[in-house]
């Protein structure tokens, strides 16, 4: 199969088909010669499932320290946001080794706060089921 994202017509010679942008894709080489970056959208799809399924259980596990820690207010939103972060900067030191650009096109921040909206709602859901059950019952 060939990679839309080379550049390559069915002859396998480069250059052959209209390149749509895509803001996924690097610009080329900057000595100008029109090189093209590729990228594999389906690497990119099978990484984001996976740090998505590993943030998701961060937000899970997390909840339930901050509900059986007692952790109320503001302590347990600081311990949402420090925990996100220290996974997040695990993944990157440990299974990107630190090269972020081999993986993906996010910048730094963008990284480190991705799915921070959905992992919160989980980390909600079992901040308060844990306190609730440790503490009220």
């Amino acid at each position: 199969m060939i990679d839309p994202m080379a550049d390559l017509d069915p002859t396998g010679a480069p250059g052959g088909g209209d390149m749509m942008m895509d803001p996924m894709m690097g610009s080329g080489d900057s000595d100008g010669k029109g090189s093209q970056e590729v990228f594999d959208m389906n690497a990119y799809r099978a990484n984001m499932r996976k740090m998505d399924k590993i943030r998701s259980f961060m937000g899970i596990v997390s909840g339930c320290v901050a509900g059986i820690c007692g952790l109320t207010g503001l302590a347990g939103l600081a311990c949402f946001l420090i925990l996100h972060i220290t996974v997040s900067l695990s993944l990157l030191t440990f299974k990107m080794k630190l090269d972020l650009s081999s993986y993906s096109r996010e910048s730094m921040l963008a990284f480190l706060t991705a799915d921070l909206q959905k992992c919160a709602m989980s980390f909600m859901l079992f901040w308060t089921l844990f306190f609730g059950l440790v503490y009220l019952f």
